[in-house]
């Protein structure tokens, strides 16, 4: 009996030492990368935490030699109204281009492709893609004329229809910018949802029919399940980049009319570097990294990830 406990312990320590082993290849592999991330990303990070308890400025004695304030910047933005008016147009910015729009759009553009003749198929994606790959100061700067009253090509293709001149951007900014939003970066989702579908074995999609499954069934019981992992990647991916979007906006409306389409990123870029106000600016990047942090929590917890 002593023998085989001891044949027993033997044989665990040599299955656990190779393992350790590993372990550690895997732990000095990883260190250099790990090293890399915290100094580039950890680093600014921890640096822009501590510089939103400050009152550091862009001129004036702040700048030189700030002061550690505490808590007052993050009690002024929760404190002001137009905090949460830039709260309220981001929300809509990111509900109506990002979510509806992007992702929705996306998933169903990926659908409906895969029914169309290959030829034209591959004509239409590279037409779609075509607008994602443009650069967004160039994307802006074609709505911008695109929209332009008077003289714009909207202005003269509703013109045929009896619409009169308008501007645009002043009367719905946010609906235009949601639809310059969709229309540069919809390609994005549905190239990943497409190839999810697409990656879909062919025997569920047989057996479901066997069944008797009609469309809609199929959609929701067979084909949704099975690219949640890519939903969630793309409702990650869609939201850090709208939620953080900043050129295409300041280029049409600069944030305006008023505070319509002010959203945080635009919010923060004025804070900082038009009122000069460098601490403050930061308190706000800060709460614009927890809300897309908290977002993309929310997005995986939903969906129900495997990751």
């Amino acid at each position: 009996m002593l023998n085989e406990n001891y044949a027993e312990h033997s044989t665990a320590r040599e299955i656990r030492r190779p393992r350790f082993r590993q372990g550690l290849w895997a732990m000095g592999f990883l260190s250099a990368p790990s090293a890399v991330i915290l100094f580039f990303l950890g680093l600014p990070v921890a640096w822009g935490i501590y510089i939103s308890f400050t009152n550091l400025a862009l001129t004036g004695p702040q700048a030189a030699h700030p002061s550690f304030v505490g808590l007052a910047n993050y009690v002024h933005l929760f404190t002001s109204g137009l905090f949460w008016l830039s709260i309220k147009a981001s929300l809509e910015y990111l509900i109506g281009s990002g979510l509806v729009g992007q992702v929705g759009l996306g998933l169903a553009l990926a659908l409906i492709i895969r029914r169309i003749p290959l030829g034209f198929r591959q004509f239409l994606v590279g037409l779609i893609v075509l607008s994602w790959v443009i650069p967004e100061i160039v994307t802006a700067f074609i709505w911008s004329s695109y929209l332009q009253t008077p003289g714009g090509l909207f202005d003269s293709v509703i013109g045929v229809l009896g619409v009169l001149p308008q501007s645009w951007l002043y009367k719905d900014p946010m609906l235009f910018l949601v639809i310059a939003n969709i229309w540069r970066g919809t390609a994005f989702s549905m190239l990943v949802l497409g190839a999810a579908i697409e990656s879909i074995p062919g025997e569920l999609i047989d057996a479901a029919q066997i069944d008797g499954a009609n469309r809609l069934q199929m959609f929701g019981r067979v084909i949704l399940p099975m690219i949640r992992n890519s939903i969630a990647t793309a409702l990650v991916l869609i939201t850090l980049w709208t939620l953080s979007d900043f050129t295409l906006i300041y280029v049409l409306t600069s944030g305006g009319p008023g505070y319509a389409t002010d959203v945080l990123p635009v919010f923060t870029y004025q804070n900082s570097f038009s009122f000069y106000e460098l601490g403050y600016g930061t308190a706000l990047s800060i709460v614009l990294l927890l809300i897309a942090s908290g977002l993309s929590l929310l997005y995986l917890r939903m969906v129900g990830t495997d990751y």
